[in-house]
């Protein structure tokens, strides 16, 4: 009789150390996950937090001729931009557009300014550009022509 207690005993034993296990186990592959979740949000913020761009455009005089509007876009951020991942709307228009950095650098860094051009068709009147980076930073231009 004395045996079969503690056979039961350990029965319970050996299935409480296993659902602690299996528990433990569970926390620790959400604590990784969580703690993974967090390094990808602070990468994001700190590149969002070292970004910025402006139009340095003149909204009364934007220069759109034969159909073709050209903007200029300043880096302003503390750091290099890729500009192959910029997203430009005109009038909530999606549009197609060549860029060329002015001045001798190969790289978007701050202080150097992008012209952008692209073919659309605008009437005379208000207009509004809109650029937005790869990391969701963006700069808005109200324009008249």
């Amino acid at each position: 009789m004395a045996s079969d207690a503690s056979v039961t005993q350990m029965i319970f034993f050996i299935a409480s150390i296993l659902v602690a296990v299996s528990i433990a186990g569970t926390i620790i592959a959400i604590t990784g996950l969580m703690a993974d979740e967090m390094k990808t949000k602070a990468n994001t913020a700190v590149s969002e937090m070292g970004s910025s761009i402006v139009f340095a455009n003149d909204p009364r005089h934007v220069p759109y001729e034969d159909g073709v509007i050209t903007l200029y876009i300043k880096n302003t951020g503390e750091v290099a931009q890729s500009y192959n991942n910029l997203i430009l709307f005109i009038d909530g228009q999606y549009v197609e557009f060549d860029a060329d950095l002015i001045g001798s650098s190969n790289n978007w860094v701050t202080g150097e300014v992008l012209e952008v051009t692209a073919t659309i068709v605008l009437e005379e009147g208000d207009h509004t550009a809109k650029a937005i980076l790869g990391n969701g930073v963006s700069d808005t231009l109200d324009f008249r022509l």
